[in-house]
């Protein structure tokens, strides 16, 4: 993870015509449409300063909740094209984890692990193919709202407590993000990289708005060759954030709304705290506060490099995938409540009051994981 906290995020941005509110018409004009394929959405990590600061341990208090991020999970698992890392989240009850449909997909051999720390687990659990239970959408093609998988872990893990859900629409919300991928600087002109695998990281942003949303307001500005169709996101939604260091320079979502006719909004960043996803993130969780706990808000997918594609300076770093002014993107759980209660057989987030008084092209998706 990258600080500042740097998450990624890979959306299908397009450029726009005729709509420069703020960017002027010569950079409208410039801007060109890349062919789907062409825009990268590997998921990333960063931070705004050494990897070492953003390490999380087990009991250790976050968010005002001590052992909060006791139940991410790291994945480490193998498929025909050789061993990949990805993270997860541990749900509540303790035999499921939550995790995105591209690390799930296609595994010969899976070991889970929590309170993973100096590269050693608290808790051990393995999962076998059958039960890997993937979003019925997912055809491995990113930001259409179906990344999204539960694993069915071989025994219950009773030592650490699971994630609840949230069950609302957490555009605008700030979120705490965790995960166990490569680490990097926000402002460092170098890859991110294993140098602090060891541990797990996290970091905070805020969820800008949803893809479909996001992809709409361009494709109105930029007009059909832009590509926008509704039914893509039939699925589910997925949160977009952007990793800002406290300027405007890099405040990619406001710099792309302001060319569409500010018909969204997005401020500076968290005071320059704030951090990206990166390779080996995919699958862990954002977490946000429903005024009582921490709950499981999104799922990390992708990663992206918008800057480019709309003809802005605002990425710091076109070799650092999770630098300052590159996006990221996570499936929203509040959209995918059925699905996780077809597999767990736990009632609707909405029951759980009157429990209480009676009481994420398959073949494709190996290229986006980062490999262990």
């Amino acid at each position: 993870m990258v600080k500042h906290l740097n998450v990624i995020a890979a959306a299908a941005l397009l450029s726009l015509v005729g709509a420069a509110h703020a960017a002027g018409d010569q950079n409208a004009a410039n801007l060109r449409l890349p062919p789907a394929s062409a825009i990268g959405m590997d998921p990333l990590t960063g931070n705004t300063s050494d990897p070492a600061n953003w390490r999380f341990a087990p009991g250790q208090n976050i968010g005002g909740v001590a052992g909060l991020l006791d139940g991410v999970a790291r994945l480490s698992f193998t498929t025909s094209g050789g061993n990949y890392a990805c993270s997860g989240s541990l749900l509540a009850g303790g035999q499921y984890v939550l995790t995105a449909a591209h690390c799930a997909d296609d595994f010969s051999k899976m070991t889970v692990q929590f309170g993973w720390y100096d590269g050693k687990a608290v808790e051990t659990r393995n999962v076998s193919v059958g039960n890997a239970f993937i979003h019925a959408g997912w055809t491995g093609e990113l930001d259409t709202g179906a990344d999204i998988a539960i694993l069915k872990l071989d025994a219950p893990v009773t030592t650490i407590k699971g994630y609840n859900l949230s069950t609302t629409n957490d555009v605008g919300k700030t979120h705490l993000t965790a995960g166990y991928g490569t680490t990097s600087n926000g402002g460092a002109n170098t890859a991110t990289n294993w140098n602090d695998g060891k541990y797990g990281h996290y970091a905070f942003n805020t969820f800008d708005i949803d893809s479909k949303t996001f992809n709409k307001v361009v494709g109105d500005a930029v007009g059909p060759d832009w590509g926008y169709d509704e039914n893509y996101y039939k699925h589910g939604v997925t949160y977009m954030v952007d990793f800002d260091k406290g300027t405007a320079q890099n405040n990619t979502m406001q710099r792309i709304a302001d060319m569409t006719g500010n018909k969204f909004s997005s401020n500076e960043g968290l005071g320059g705290m704030e951090g990206l996803i990166a390779g080996g993130d995919s699958g862990g969780g954002d977490f946000v506060w429903n005024g009582s706990e921490w709950v499981l808000s999104g799922v990390h997918s992708w990663g992206w490099q918008a800057c480019s594609t709309f003809g802005l300076d605002c990425d710091v770093s076109s070799v650092n995938k999770s630098s300052y002014g590159d996006l990221s993107g996570s499936t929203a759980v509040f959209s995918h409540l059925d699905f996780i209660a077809s597999v767990t057989a736990v009632p609707e987030p909405q029951t759980y009051a009157l429990m209480a008084l009676g009481l994420w092209v398959v073949a494709g998706a190996a290229r986006r994981r980062n490999k262990a």
